[in-house]
């Protein structure tokens, strides 16, 4: 690139404004990414202050790829386990039916680790890494997406607790202020509204028929307990379940475990997370290992939440530009492609479009410009999240296959001294599926998808 091309280049970016909806790990990402591209960018979230539901997750290689690119992999590191192998268990007995080596295994291969880690960790170390680079964000906002100036790229928003101070209108007995920008990222999860307004419907996730239940557990508990085997050394553990399934592994300072079952006893539909008795929990895994009993019996900070699905309410495109408008809109992170939790690839996946977005736009030049390559960027992104999802499904209902003959079947697959390679009951294990997941890169993948779209848009 000549020097006056570069140039052009950096006084579009400079001049150029993103607000991102949603301040949860994907949003800070991405304003990290496009931060450092030299855009200004403001990040908004309607919650009050930083939180986090649940306290663990997943980083395979492919996530803290991107999380390395963005330069919070150290960080991150510092605070995270690296645990050894993913351990699958029969759910009655614990009996172990599969291994997959994860550390240092994964590093060898894939040039990055798979970590666990507090959520608020996490989300701590982006925020700051975030405002130090001259991010703005911004909480008690509420971004009225239906109520933008398309034309002049002007969006509202409705104001609580401390971001009263920023209102420079009042409506009635709601305060709002609004926001100058030519580019609104959405990554506020499955229930977003900018979802919503693309969709031309209410964006209402359905309840998937399973719910989420965390306990955490103390490490000096788990040894009086005598579940040393669950933390020494540090493993992901899986119990394969009818129609449930739990998993735990161990953070920094508390095992984290997550038992997924039926919701259908649930009087109605709930949004975000409630309290949850251990009573409730041992009347459906009474039959189960001994050791999850003793986690039920024995944990704190019992909480529950529904897994909901919004692929019903599907968009036709992440990206909204309309001829004529200033204000572009695009979809990222949960709000364009959530998926189930079963593989541990949610947040992974959501990190890999925050890098490919991020690469993209590094380079834009002109508004039109910028349409061809958030073109490009759903153009890489959505076939992979669909397959991505298709697949955490599939491995979902193979986990908690009811007992009969195809899950005798299932167990014996696990057990054989050579397994198949393909339609292996852990995806993850197969070696073609395993590469084509943790190997991702996406700054390579962009630029070599705008290298093709530039290839084949030549006059």
């Amino acid at each position: 690139m000549s020097d006056q091309a570069a140039t052009s280049t950096s006084n579009f970016r400079a001049h150029y404004r993103v607000l991102v909806v949603g301040a949860g790990l994907v949003g800070l990402l991405l304003a990290i990414n496009l931060r450092r591209a030299g855009y200004q960018v403001t990040v908004v979230d309607k919650d009050s202050e930083l939180k986090e539901i649940g306290a663990g997750i997943t980083l395979p290689p492919n996530a803290c790829r991107a999380l390395h690119q963005a330069g919070v992999l150290a960080k991150v590191q510092s605070c995270a386990v690296a645990p050894k192998a993913w351990i699958s268990h029969s759910y009655q007995k614990g009996t172990i039916l599969g291994q997959m080596k994860l550390d240092p295994y994964v590093r060898e291969r894939y040039g990055m680790p798979f970590l666990v880690i507090h959520r608020a960790d996490l989300r701590r170390i982006l925020f700051e890494e975030a405002t130090a680079q001259g991010v703005v964000v911004q909480f008690d906002t509420v971004v009225e997406i239906h109520r933008a100036d398309f034309k002049n790229g002007i969006v509202y928003a409705e104001l609580s607790g401390d971001a009263d101070k920023n209102a420079v209108y009042k409506d009635g007995s709601a305060k709002r202020t609004a926001f100058a920008a030519d580019l609104v990222v959405a990554a506020d999860g499955q229930q977003s509204e900018t979802r919503a307004f693309l969709s031309s419907r209410p964006n209402r996730p359905a309840p998937t028929g399973k719910m989420a239940n965390r306990i955490l557990m103390g490490i000096d508990r788990m040894r009086e307990l005598g579940l040393e085997d669950l933390i020494d050394p540090p493993s992901l553990h899986i119990w394969l379940g009818p129609g449930s399934l739990a998993v735990g592994y161990l953070l920094k300072d508390v095992f984290n475990f997550v038992l997924i079952c039926s919701s259908e006893n649930e009087p109605s539909v709930f949004l975000g997370p409630r309290e949850v008795e251990a009573e409730e929990l041992l009347a459906v895994f009474k039959d189960w290992d001994p050791r999850i009993r003793s986690l039920v019996e024995n944990g704190h900070g019992y909480l529950k939440w529904l897994l909901l699905d919004n692929s019903h309410n599907e968009v036709r495109s992440w990206i909204h530009a309309a001829e004529g408008d200033k204000l572009i809109m695009a979809l990222t992170g949960d709000a364009a492609h959530a998926i189930g939790p079963y593989i541990g690839s949610g947040a992974a996946l959501g990190f890999e479009s925050a890098t490919v977005l991020g690469q993209l736009l590094e380079q834009s030049r002109s508004r039109s410009e910028m349409l061809e390559r958030l073109q490009v960027y759903e153009s890489i992104r959505r076939p992979r999240t669909g397959l991505v999802g298709g697949v955490t499904q599939k491995m979902g209902a193979e986990w908690m296959l009811h007992d009969g003959p195809q899950q005798v079947k299932r167990d014996e697959t696990f057990l054989q001294e050579n397994p198949p390679l393909q339609g292996y009951p852990n995806a993850l294990q197969d070696p073609f599926f395993q590469t084509w997941l943790y190997s991702f890169d996406g700054r390579r993948e962009a630029d070599e998808g705008w290298r093709i779209y530039h290839r084949d848009h030549q006059p």
